[in-house]
């Protein structure tokens, strides 16, 4: 297999928060992170390649930022998410 990634990948497990505008709101688990997006696992809302959908970490001390993605690849186990503007 091709590895096109452009970015190292970090493992970060982390319950994150996903709004999708027309499929409402779940929890999901992430398994890594890296510069350019998130790697969820699959969660309780369906997403589909192309999707844009916000994102926000949760049980942090203070409430964290939602920060906006667009949902670049899907495989058995989850979803790849693109930082987008």
């Amino acid at each position: 297999m091709d590895n096109r990634r452009r970015f190292p990948r970090t493992r970060f497990a982390s319950r994150v928060r996903v709004e999708h505008p027309e499929r409402g709101a779940g929890l999901f688990s992430t398994g890594d992170m890296s510069d350019g997006g998130v790697y969820l696992e699959n969660g309780p809302i369906e997403l589909g390649i192309g999707d844009l959908v916000t994102l926000q970490i949760q049980d942090l001390p203070g409430e964290a930022p939602l920060v906006r993605m667009r949902v670049v690849r899907r495989d058995a186990r989850g979803y790849g998410l693109q930082f987008s503007d």
